[in-house]
């Protein structure tokens, strides 16, 4: 009898209640269209004439096509055999996707893109390379025998309809398989580099090791940290001992291959759609979870603005180069001994840099890597001759100055304009806010937006208040409140009396999942202030004007269409998870809803809802919430 009850001692306790359920990531990439159309006109009518005559492909890195902006987000998953690339994939679809398999053994033998369509189907690597409206289009140029291993699929998911997916071959140890491949892995992947948006880099729990393989390919990524995500896979199968040596050790190979200042960071965890093995550990496996989990819903806006900063470094870089061969131009002789001086000019080529850095102020970091720039002057065809190079025009410098000026600019504007996207609270951070574990990969249907109570997930944590909290509940008797008409009410029943304003005595709510355009919009909260400050007005309905002002209404408008209205309205459903973002009480966003609903029908159209923003960002700044609406913000369309 002594020894069960000493192991149920020893028993690790089930996680709490708030790590039950991970939240997948949600997109609203199309918030971003208008600016990437923005990027794509800059690029080919301004700076993409200007790569091909000064031979920027040839010199730094390929040209982009019309494909490359208009392709979603892509997300290139990277590892050795066996490491849950496929796992971590299933998970973030929630549910299986066409040619996959999961074993222990080496199974996927193929590049396979993933990405959003009507009905699943799988697509041959011939077949997706010969659109050229597609982002893979230039890889043909790997040959049959890459297309061969290349293929793509179509899946109805809610994650690839904003996010490609690509998967990778397990990348092996043994040189004799590495030469088997009958293509270059590491040159495919260093396509892929500039391409994609994140680069998952994962490895199994139980072999860090680094093969030769591997290390090129690794290699072959200098360039794009920003990019990279180093993702240490099944950690919750390891003792902690264990787990912290292999942490430690794979730190310490990263370190020599991946050249840094500082300490690569590594998510260490269990991604996949499993639940973890109890651990006193799992809430650091959670919190490390989510914060991947908040990285991979910031790629459609990290797409735009990578793409906004690739233009200017283009930019900056085909400045640059169009200086350096005027330069190398103006030095050649007129006459004889241009070998002579030609080889001259290329082996003291940091000579030729210095000078033009100092000639136009231009800072070193805008240069090119010397030796490699030197190679190329000395190889290719068309730089035989360097009195070929087209003279510099003065004009020149200064298209190139209005575009970061003036275009960039003006890019930059409307983009911060949108509001940041995140998993949670914009406030928080992924430490102090950790996601749940991730449940079964079975989804539950959802009731119609109509009957959803989106406060559900308060209510369950709210005690039952011993008296009515709410300052105004002794002027009236309470009343029941209408079937899903108003949002901030529970739309069951209650099993005792309960106070007129539930909400009163509610603390925050947790946030529930907004769009990514919404998100970020409020920023942080300011202390709150009682909505009761200020004396009763009553709603006149005079001729004053209206207290939204037509940029707010317009940022305003934005959001609205966001939320995909129906015959011009949106429900309080909708409505609820925008306003939540605040991190205003729910009481005081009770307070707002009973003052904008004027109809009690439980929707909003497009000026209504403007009015309740409007008293939103007012009650955030500390203006105090009125007991009845004023005339300036009636609509003028309701008056």
């Amino acid at each position: 009898l002594v020894l069960p009850l000493a192991c149920a001692r020893c028993s690790v306790q089930p996680p709490p209640a708030m790590f039950r359920r991970r939240k997948r990531p949600q997109f609203d990439a199309g918030a971003f269209d208008s600016i990437i159309e923005g990027v794509k006109s800059v690029y080919r009518e301004k700076v993409r004439p200007l790569e091909e005559q000064y031979m920027v492909k040839d010199f730094h890195y390929p040209l982009l096509n019309e494909c490359d902006f208009d392709a979603r987000p892509m997300v290139l998953l990277i590892g050795s055999y066996s490491t849950g690339k496929t796992s971590f994939i299933r998970f973030l679809l929630e549910r299986d996707f066409p040619n996959m398999h999961v074993g222990p053994e080496p199974t996927t033998d193929k590049f396979q893109a993933i990405f959003h369509g009507a009905e699943d189907r799988e697509l041959p690597g011939n077949a997706l390379v010969s659109n050229p409206s597609t982002p893979f289009f230039e890889l043909s140029q790997f040959g049959n025998t890459f297309l061969g291993r290349f293929s793509g699929c179509e899946v109805n998911s809610e994650f690839a309809r904003g996010c490609t997916l690509v998967d990778t071959p397990g990348i092996l140890a043994g040189k004799k398989q590495t030469e088997d491949r009958s293509y270059s892995y590491e040159q495919v992947v260093q396509w892929f580099a500039p391409r994609v948006d994140l680069i998952l880099i994962m490895f199994d729990a139980h072999k860090v090791d680094i093969s030769d393989e591997f290390k090129s390919m690794l290699l072959k990524l200098e360039g794009y940290d920003e990019k990279i995500r180093v993702v240490l896979n099944k950690a919750d199968a390891l003792d902690p001992c264990e787990l912290l040596k292999i942490n430690s050790a794979l730190t310490w190979s990263l370190s020599r291959i991946m050249k840094a200042p500082e300490v690569r960071r590594i998510y260490v965890g269990s991604f996949w759609d499993q639940p973890l093995q109890q651990t006193f550990m799992n809430e650091l496996f959670e919190r490390e979870a989510a914060a991947l989990l908040t990285d991979l819903h910031s790629v459609p806006r990290n797409n735009t603005l990578n793409k906004v900063n690739d233009l200017v470094m283009r930019t900056r870089m085909v400045r640059v180069q169009a200086l350096i061969f005027n330069q190398l131009r103006s030095e050649m002789p007129k006459m004889t001994g241009k070998d002579r001086k030609q080889r001259e000019l290329i082996a003291g080529l940091e000579e030729v840099f210095l000078r033009v850095m100092k000639a136009h102020n231009i800072p070193v970091g805008d240069f090119p890597d010397v030796n490699k720039f030197r190679h190329t002057l000395a190889t290719h065809e068309a730089c035989r001759d360097f009195t070929k190079f087209k003279k510099l025009d003065d004009k020149l410098l200064s298209q190139l100055d209005a575009i970061i000026a003036k275009d960039i600019g003006e890019l930059m504007s409307r983009f911060d304009s949108i509001p940041a996207g995140g998993l949670g609270d914009s406030n928080a951070s992924s430490v102090t806010t950790p996601a749940p574990p991730m449940p079964a990969v079975a989804s539950t249907k959802l009731p119609s937006a109509a009957t959803v109570d989106p406060w559900a997930d308060v209510k369950q944590a709210l005690p039952a208040p011993a008296a009515p909290s709410d300052p105004w509940a002794s002027a009236a008797p309470a009343q029941p409140a209408p079937q899903s008409s108003d949002p901030w009410l529970n739309s069951a029943a209650p099993s005792k009396p309960q106070p007129v304003d539930p909400w009163a005595a509610a603390a925050p709510a947790a946030p529930t999942q907004p769009s990514s355009v919404v998100d970020g919009l409020f920023g942080k909260p300011p202390p709150t202030t009682s909505p009761f400050s200020e004396p009763a007005q009553s709603v006149a309905l005079v001729e004053v004007p209206w207290a939204v002002s037509e940029a707010d209404k317009g940022k305003y408008d934005s959001i609205f269409a966001q939320m995909q209205p129906e015959d011009g309205k949106v429900s309080g459903a909708k409505v609820a998870p925008v306003l939540k973002r605040s991190g205003l009480p729910n009481a005081t966003l009770h307070t707002i809803w009973s003052l904008v609903d004027v109809n009690k029908d439980g929707f909003l159209d497009d000026n209504w809802f403007a009015v309740a923003m409007h008293l939103t960002m007012r009650t955030k700044r500390g203006d105090p919430l009125p007991k009845s609406l004023p005339a300036e913000f009636v609509p003028p369309s309701s008056r």
